[in-house]
């Protein structure tokens, strides 16, 4: 990093052959081995594939005779689905200021953690954390913007880190490179370039801005002349205050037992309250759900006099709108959701939370 300072810091961070992966971490058998997840077209091969030349959206059949000893295996799309919202989850207990992009890729805006870490150790953290929790490996960027973080958590794959800090050490890193890495330069653009002896970034540095703006039109020549320069003022797209903290659980077979509805309440609280205090947020309304054997649902919401995340309080109130339920067994799904939030600087505390 030769000593840069940030002003703002981006994390990318992308899961390695995310679907592949878990394949081989659920299946010891398959490890090592080359996989590929889909039946018709690959959707994912593991990097034991890639060897190969086994892509994304190659079809199987092509995949086959370029690995005779690929492995093929369904799609389980609901279950990746739900590891991915686990890794979101874990992320977003970290900070709000995340940006998802998919259930395996985001951007995370790490600026406030530069004043306690070392870009490195942060990276180390985070990809630990990461790992401790999913037992899967990613690839992470971090750059003074998402351009920059995007591109450096390609340098680097599988499981590896890469830090760009400044216009420099981007210039550097991407002028050797094919323009295709630049975002807006797809196969439509990259073809007419390449005719014209445009074959790297560095090539196109050096084209005028009026040069661009002749090629590709006014808003596309632009954006590319300020991209080829590491230049990218766009924000992580986060929702700056989450709306709600929820959790549910959906039993196997019907409740009869009040008390264990009980305890899934306090669960779910303890649970909530802990991501509450990580994120630094107080709450003011709790919402019970509930569903029954006959698949009906019921909600019902009380809004506290003071800001709170004392779990003590949010299971008390809980307790008192299940009380108000007309029906009181049959139990399908029970879950709670707290919501009207605001940040501690907001918040006028009450006494029980000081004493936390």
């Amino acid at each position: 990093m030769n000593g840069v300072i940030m002003k703002r810091c981006i994390l990318h961070y992308d899961m390695d052959a995310f679907y592949a992966s878990i394949e081989q971490r659920d299946n010891p058998k398959l490890k090592g081995k080359a996989i590929a997840v889909g039946r018709g077209v690959i959707t994912t091969a593991s990097y034991e594939a890639r060897k190969y030349g086994v892509r994304s959206a190659m079809p199987s059949v092509t995949a086959k005779k370029l690995c005779p000893e690929l492995i093929l295996l369904p799609v389980r799309i609901d279950y990746y689905k739900k590891l991915g919202k686990k890794i979101q989850d874990l992320i977003q207990s970290l900070t709000y200021k995340c940006e998802f992009i998919s259930s395996d890729e985001g951007y995370v805006d790490i600026t406030e953690y530069m004043k306690k870490y070392t870009p490195e150790s942060f990276i180390e953290k985070f990809k630990n954390s990461l790992y401790k929790h999913t037992r899967l490996t990613c690839s992470v960027g971090l750059g003074y913007n998402k351009l920059s973080a995007k591109l450096a958590s390609d340098a680097n794959k599988p499981n590896g880190y890469f830090i760009i800090s400044s216009r420099e050490e981007f210039h550097n890193y991407v002028k050797d490179k094919s323009v295709s890495i630049i975002p807006g330069i797809g196969r439509k653009s990259l073809e007419p370039l390449n005719n014209m002896g445009i074959n790297t970034v560095n090539d196109i540095f050096n084209l005028t801005k009026n040069n661009l703006i002749d090629m590709f039109g006014t808003n596309k020549g632009v954006r590319i002349f300020e991209l080829v320069r590491g230049i990218d003022d766009s924000e992580v797209d986060y929702i700056s205050e989450r709306q709600s903290y929820g959790q549910e659980e959906t039993y196997s077979r019907t409740v009869d037992d009040i008390e264990t509805v009980h305890d899934t309440l306090l669960h779910q609280i303890n649970k909530l309250t802990e991501k509450l205090r990580l994120d630094n947020i107080y709450i003011k309304t709790v919402t019970l759900k509930a569903r029954y054997s006959d698949f009906s649902t019921i909600t019902r919401s009380k809004t506290l006099n003071e800001y709170t995340r004392n779990s003590d309080i949010i299971y008390t109130t809980a307790l008192t709108l299940l009380s108000d339920l007309a029906k009181k067994d049959s139990f399908r799904l029970i879950g709670v959701h707290l919501s009207h939030i605001a940040k501690r600087n907001y918040v006028q505390l009450s006494f029980k939370d000081l004493f936390k």
